[in-house]
């Protein structure tokens, strides 16, 4: 894991080096999509996100 993303809030970072699109062989390409995370930091971060908009809509 890259400590580029230790404390990291966002859900995931995307990583277009390691993303890959190739042909199935039946006219359909399949992708694999790879992206990092910090496991607790973003999972917390995710949850404050979550609090923070049903709070809003309890409010409205």
């Amino acid at each position: 894991v890259s400590s580029d993303i230790v404390g990291m809030t966002y859900g995931s970072l995307f990583d277009a080096t390691q993303t890959m699109a190739l042909p199935t062989g039946d006219g359909n390409t399949e992708v694999q999509v790879v992206s990092w995370y910090d496991n607790e930091n973003s999972y917390t971060s995710q949850m404050v996100r979550t609090i923070k908009y049903f709070g809003k809509l309890l409010n409205k």
